[in-house]
């Protein structure tokens, strides 16, 4: 319940979108916007795996995005607290 209320304050392009909290007997599911870019670090990896990895300039925007989302959820005084691109949904085009 808790995270789904910290869910509901965050609107930053970078940052999945909360839509809603459904509750069973025994479970709570959080649904969120479909993400289907994968993650961060599969991303990263395929692209090194293919002889085509990130150049500066992409890593630079890749970064830039992560900061700006970070700094989002710090001006709601939310700490993120397993930063890593494995648990980082990179969006393809966005």
């Amino acid at each position: 319940m808790r995270e789904a209320d910290i869910l509901r304050q965050l609107n930053h392009d970078n940052i999945v979108k909360f839509v809603r909290m459904i509750e069973s007997e025994t479970r709570v599911f959080l649904v969120m916007e479909l993400s289907s870019g994968g993650q961060l670090q599969e991303y990263i990896k395929e692209r090194y795996q293919n002889g085509n990895p990130l150049n500066d300039e992409e890593a630079s925007t890749i970064m830039r995005a992560i900061f700006s989302a970070v700094t989002h959820i710090h001006s709601k005084d939310i700490i993120h607290r397993d930063l890593k691109p494995r648990n980082e949904i990179f969006l393809c085009g966005g």
